[in-house]
């Protein structure tokens, strides 16, 4: 695939079918991700690969204990009356929950900083080979118990959750919004210039 078409349509995949991913696929997604830069050419990273089914119940349980109170709390904050797009997010939100039963899930330990280009590299590689994923930091604060679950040595750190599968949906471009109004010309309070004749941004979910 096009790099750019693969760039522009990676969007978070929230709901997968339940087809396993071929081990030459997971291979080659993971060779990738090996490749990202990291300070110092620390390459710190660490790929825990899930499959089992009962562990992945396990997690899906431990993702459910804190997105319910994230969901509550976090996002809705108070509000009586939620936008459509908020009562989507929610509902996708409890969707993705009840999928991690089903995806493939890859956790990380190490440093956040050299962290991030091996997941944005290996999410990547599975979009080009036709598997979506998800990157979710959400249990974080259960990480404790998601070690212990995984064998995970105390000395790391869980950085990222990031189930992977085949998308339900397919592939769409991810709506953003446009990125000219983001871009400064030299300093901050100065416009890029000719912004307005340029093409906007576009995509879904």
């Amino acid at each position: 695939m096009d790099f750019f078409e693969v760039a522009t349509s990676t969007p978070t995949m929230r709901r997968f079918l339940d087809w396993p991913i071929p081990e030459a696929d997971l291979i080659k997604i993971l060779e990738t991700a090996n490749m990202a830069p990291s300070g110092s050419n620390a390459q710190p990273w660490e790929f825990v690969v899930v499959r089992a089914a009962n562990a992945r119940r396990e997690i899906q349980k431990l993702y459910e204990s804190v997105w319910g109170p994230y969901k509550d709390s976090a996002i809705i904050r108070g509000r009586t009356l939620l936008s459509p797009r908020a009562v989507k997010a929610l509902k996708t939100g409890d969707e993705f929950a009840a999928q991690l039963a089903m995806a493939d899930l890859f956790n990380f330990g190490a440093t956040y900083g050299s962290i991030f280009p091996a997941i944005e590299l290996m999410m990547l590689a599975a979009r080009a080979l036709g598997v979506g994923t998800a990157m979710t930091t959400m249990l974080t604060s259960k990480e404790s118990e998601t070690k212990a679950l995984l064998g995970v040595p105390a000395e790391y750190q869980l950085i990222a959750l990031v189930p992977m599968g085949y998308p339900a949906d397919g592939f769409k471009r991810p709506m953003r919004k446009p990125v000219f109004a983001r871009i400064h010309d030299e300093r901050w309070d100065r416009a890029w210039p000719h912004s307005a004749s340029l093409p906007r941004s576009s995509g879904e979910g």
